[in-house]
């Protein structure tokens, strides 16, 4: 079985991560595996995870610094940074455009003490009275995810456990006052739009969310019949066909666009985090887990949150990234994974030419494979470029 991958979100752009070698900078995990890191599996899928013998594992959720769930008041989710802030901050009172932060109206009537607004969700009873909570899917060192049913009508959903000292916050605008909300809660708002958007969003959409004294739960539709994309791979013998790949990655890109056009980075896109429903004839994407993400921004990122096996080139060459060119690495990454049953891609192994594309593929496929996956982030190709390529024509 392949080694797992860590999520971190440390710079990867130090001395000892990089050195300079003509055109292509090679990164001195040529020499080793000074940025790889081994970690566990999360997961967020209908079943609990099964061991494989082809693939690798996941990786764990990261930071995310948070508060609570509301009901159904509107707030102000930040939509501009502050020149040269790292996006990755927690400080910062920016403050932008009108949604709405609660899924649902079933606490507006709840009462709450001290200075938490009514909407503010931190009873614990509130939690349980509405949701049963089933078996584990997955675990990681920032949180576990468990099975779960709303008590109402059995639906199913995911139950994300995220420890308070691992939750990255967002100042939010609630009724007039500055709150710290989950980063995660609000760029899964943003993405998805909320329970109005359950089975019809690339995201999967988040339904509620609490805040208690050592935890934050964030509660997400769980679709049925479904198996995050690295287990689908293992099930079809490590690899799938170009057009099985096709199908896939379509939907990918057109999730990316939208995703990216509501300024949504979401900075970890794997098959660890793209969940295949198979009820259907047609497998159908779901994007999961934004622990990692962030708002879109013109300026470059210089810190990485993420899988550091899939960080783009420019970070390790420059020690800066865009959103939408390390987008279209981590897809070509992922395109590379589905077609290819035996190596697995990591961005450092591509640089030092280890890994070479399968030349059996169609010229079609190789050229897109190689438009997603040039070095320089310049020559590599938009998302709306990739949308348009023959290979899905």
């Amino acid at each position: 079985m392949r080694p797992k991958r860590l999520k971190t979100n440390r710079s990867l752009h130090s001395e000892n991560d990089l050195e300079s070698n003509g055109d292509r900078t090679k990164t001195k995990s040529c020499l080793g595996e000074d940025y790889r890191v081994k970690g566990k599996k999360r997961k967020v899928s209908e079943k609990p995870s099964k061991s494989s013998t082809k693939r690798r594992g996941a990786s764990k959720p990261v930071e995310v610094h948070g508060t609570k769930r509301k009901a159904s008041s509107r707030v102000v989710i930040p939509n501009k940074r502050q020149k040269g802030r790292n996006t990755d901050s927690n400080s910062g009172k920016e403050i932008g455009s009108e949604v709405s932060l609660s899924p649902s109206r079933s606490s507006t009537s709840q009462q709450h003490n001290g200075s938490t607004p009514q909407f503010v969700n931190t009873i614990r009873a509130n939690f349980e009275a509405k949701y049963e909570q089933l078996g584990l899917l997955g675990k990681g060192g920032f949180g576990s995810v468990y099975a779960g049913n709303r008590r109402t009508d059995h639906f199913q959903v995911a139950i994300k456990h995220i420890p308070k000292a691992d939750v990255k916050t967002q100042p939010t605008i609630l009724n007039g006052k500055i709150y710290m909300i989950p980063k995660e809660v609000l760029l899964m708002l943003r993405a998805g739009d909320g329970p109005g958007s359950v089975g019809k969003s690339a995201t999967v959409s988040l339904l509620d969310w609490y805040s208690f004294d050592e935890e934050v739960l964030v509660i997400m539709e769980r679709p049925v019949s479904s198996v995050d994309l690295w287990n689908h791979l293992n099930e079809n013998g490590g690899a799938l066909s170009e057009d099985q790949a096709k199908n896939i990655m379509k939907q990918l890109v057109e999730a990316s666009i939208q995703m990216l056009s509501v300024g949504v980075f979401h900075r970890d896109i794997k098959t660890e985090n793209i969940l295949i429903a198979t009820r259907s004839d047609e497998p159908r994407v779901r994007i999961i887990d934004f622990g990692c993400g962030c708002r879109v921004r013109k300026t470059p990122f210089s810190s990485f949150s993420g899988t550091s096996a899939y960080a783009s080139p420019e970070l390790f060459i420059k020690g800066k990234y865009k959103a939408g060119p390390t987008t279209v690495w981590q897809l070509g990454a992922v395109l590379f994974e589905l077609l290819d049953g035996d190596k697995q891609f990591t961005t450092s192994e591509y640089l030092c030419d280890k890994i070479e594309l399968n030349q059996e593929l169609s010229q079609d496929c190789q050229d897109l494979m190689k438009m997603c996956l040039a070095v320089n982030p310049k020559e590599r190709a938009t998302l709306k470029q990739i949308q348009a390529h023959p290979w899905f024509k």
